[in-house]
């Protein structure tokens, strides 16, 4: 007799896989099974759509377009959201990347699906009973425009400089969407187009790094293709 997650209905999981097939086909067995589910074919896309819907694990294709699946991996388990990884990549050295960048599982293509499924139920009982109710999404980040700072999620602050409150108030204030060079560029009033967007990804790596050091998370700033950037709340 299969066990199940009681009540398994309550809880979804977010598939984030290029190959649309196995997207699907994943998304599918997990409906099936009892468990809410949506997918996105990239990490880019998959923290947009999480505006708008909860996650409370999520399963990583190391083998992604744009940012990679590793990548993704580190932030989930940055924000204590549950993770197991779904690749092709079977040698020793990526399990062992993905294991230690944060993965709970590490599934090789192609796996059964009742496996993935047993995994996926195992974990979310593991989270709930540690934390005493579903896991939650994710924790957001707050520009305090008065005070010149940055809260992260773990109420650890950051103080600005002037020109990084204006990159954050610009990013912050349509998160989840693109902000393309050109905006950027006009509103921290640049002239040149090029020399512009260079400034801005100088600052924003020591902001990265400030952040990083102050608050021991990384800056939810993503860059677009070479298009622009997009704040990650």
């Amino acid at each position: 007799m299969q066990q199940t997650l009681e009540p398994s209905i309550e809880f979804t999981i977010a598939v984030v896989e290029d190959d649309e097939d196995i997207r699907i086909n994943v998304c599918r067995f997990l409906t099936k099974s009892g468990l809410r589910s949506w997918g996105t074919d990239s990490a880019e896309d998959f923290y947009v759509r999480l505006l708008r819907e909860k996650a409370d694990l999520v399963v990583v294709d190391l083998g992604l377009p744009g940012e990679d699946g590793l990548s993704l991996v580190k932030r989930l388990t940055e924000q204590q959201i549950p993770v197991v990884v779904l690749t092709a990549r079977g040698d020793l050295d990526s399990r062992i990347a993905g294991l230690n960048a944060g993965a709970l599982q590490y599934f090789v293509k192609p796996t059964d699906m009742n496996e993935l499924v047993a995994g996926i139920r195992s974990q979310l009982r593991r989270n709930s009973s540690q934390s005493g109710t579903s896991p939650g999404p994710f924790l957001t980040w707050r520009l305090d425009a008065l005070s010149a700072c940055l809260v992260a999620p773990n109420h650890q602050i950051i103080a600005l400089t002037s020109r990084e409150l204006e990159l954050l108030s610009c990013l912050m204030s349509t998160p989840g969407t693109m902000v393309t060079k050109q905006a950027l560029i006009e509103t921290m009033g640049y002239a040149d187009v090029d020399d512009g967007f260079h400034r801005i990804e100088s600052q924003l790596t020591r902001l990265r790094r400030k952040t990083l050091d102050i608050s021991g998370m990384s800056l939810p700033v993503r860059a677009v293709f070479g298009r622009g950037l997009v704040f990650v709340p």
